[in-house]
């Protein structure tokens, strides 16, 4: 099956040239051997996903139009002696060559950021207007809607939130094909009965703005369609109880109508404030992740701690006074001798009700991603740390909970709900142990190795692991 490639929105090394466009021309008349003999060269080059056969698609045509753009030839998607001569040529440029000219060009750019003025920033301004961010009009001027707009792109495109458009936030404008703003929204749409990640963000930013007063148990109930369906109300929307894409722009909407929405900085805000509280966080020792300025389940968590050691009620959001704590000299670090007491004390008094709640929380979060961890030696460790934290249990490192799942499991009968389980593989290069949590029946809890997404899973597909586990006294 032959695979669409990605096209360049650029022709050439300009770093904000005009993107060059496909002729509309008839597909050429080949043989099928010459067909063969064009995609095969393609692929070898890197812009040709497929196999290689007669026939001569819109994937053939793609890829070829990909090869004229990096070398400088005319975009017609069509075969010529020129390009049947470029092709065949030691000068030929690879896809991979060109991206890495390309990638160069970007690295060297200065950053655009508020107040910039420049035609970067007006080209720039026109690319997140077409994408969907920005609905202004581009006049080259760096302004704080330009920041909002950036800030929304690097969200769904995966990028650190910073609202500085450096090379890479460009490059994936530009260069890239970025994920536009209408489809984010679209793929966020859900409505009762649906379950995800997406549903619990809904949950969190409905709560953030007053809306929502249950658990955000990422599962769309008459709870959560009810609090949409006031959202709806208040912001002059069609009261359909359903979070389709109006209503997601309307809740990322910086004029959005909120019910007594606290101050506090909670899981799903992003910007400068939160890149902040991460790097104090980071300093005192809670927070031991990159600088994203985006509030997730590691943040959460490390606030979580950050609470515990200051003896506030762990909430996971930081109300003005709780940040003016984080921020003073006076703020307690991990390295305190009393801070780590206390949380020695928290994690011996763990109870049966302390278990019976960690199993809750675990079970809540079925179907949320957690990210890709780069742990290789303690997968999992973010999701099961968040739902001990979460639990009132102050799990700072993987070891921690290494210390405590010091009893072997013989039966996955005697795993009881709430449970921390490890699972020990070896392999020839190193031993991991893969965190979880137990719910009963021989199931677990725990993140997938791709894309950290968090399931319910038997135990017995963790065959040749060892498996050790933690429960309260």
């Amino acid at each position: 099956m032959k695979h669409r490639i990605a096209l360049l929105a650029l022709a050439g090394l300009l770093l904000f040239g005009a993107a060059a466009e496909s002729i509309s021309t008839p597909l050429p008349e080949l043989t099928g051997d010459e067909v063969v003999r064009l995609e095969t060269r393609l692929s070898e080059l890197g812009y040709f996903g497929g196999d290689a056969d007669e026939t001569f698609d819109s994937d053939t045509r793609s890829a070829l139009e990909s090869f004229q753009q990096a070398n400088g030839l005319e975009v017609t998607g069509a075969v010529d002696d020129t390009v049947f001569e470029r092709l065949n040529s030691a000068d030929a440029l690879s896809r991979q060559d060109y991206l890495t000219r390309f990638a160069g060009a970007y690295a060297q750019m200065e950053a655009l950021r508020k107040g910039s003025v420049s035609n970067d920033v007006l080209v720039m301004q026109r690319k997140l207007r077409e994408l969907g961010y920005f609905s202004g009009e581009p006049d080259g001027a760096f302004s704080e809607a330009t920041q909002r707009a950036v800030e929304s792109f690097q969200m769904v495109n995966g990028l650190p939130i910073t609202g500085v458009a450096d090379g890479a936030t460009l490059m994936r404008l530009m260069a890239d094909s970025p994920i536009t703003w209408t489809d984010f929204l679209t793929e966020m749409s859900a409505g009762e009965g649906d379950t995800g990640l997406n549903v619990y963000v809904l949950q969190r930013r409905l709560t953030q703005m007053g809306y929502f007063t249950g658990s955000c148990t990422a599962v769309y109930g008459e709870l959560t369609s009810l609090a949409v369906r006031r959202f709806q109300q208040d912001n002059g929307l069609e009261q359909t109880g359903r979070a389709d894409p109006s209503t997601w722009a309307a809740i990322y909407s910086r004029a959005v109508a909120t019910t007594n929405r606290p101050s506090a900085l909670q899981f799903g805000d992003f910007g400068e404030s939160v890149a902040a509280v991460q790097n104090r966080l980071n300093a005192l020792g809670y927070f031991d992740n990159e600088t994203t300025g985006e509030f997730g389940y590691t943040t959460e968590s490390a606030v979580r701690l950050f609470q515990m050691a200051s003896g506030m009620d762990p909430t996971g959001a930081l109300s003005d006074e709780a940040q003016s704590r984080l921020m003073a000299d006076s703020a307690p670090s991990m390295l305190d001798s009393d801070v780590q007491q206390r949380f020695q004390r928290l994690l011996d008094d763990a109870d049966e009700q302390t278990q019976a709640e960690i199993a809750r929380i675990a079970l809540q979060l079925v179907g949320a991603s957690f990210g890709e961890t780069e742990d290789e030696l303690y997968p999992g460790f973010d999701f099961v740390q968040f739902v001990c934290v979460s639990a009132g249990l102050p799990v700072t490192f993987p070891e921690d909970l290494i210390r405590m799942a010091d009893r072997q499991v013989e039966t996955m009968s005697a795993v009881e709900p709430g449970d921390i389980v490890a699972f020990q593989s070896a392999s020839a290069d190193a031993v991991s142990m893969l965190l979880a949590i137990g719910a009963g029946d021989g199931m677990v809890v725990s993140t997938t190795e791709s894309g950290g997404w968090a399931e319910l899973a038997y135990m017995d597909r963790m065959e040749g692991a060892t498996i050790y586990c933690w429960d309260a006294e």
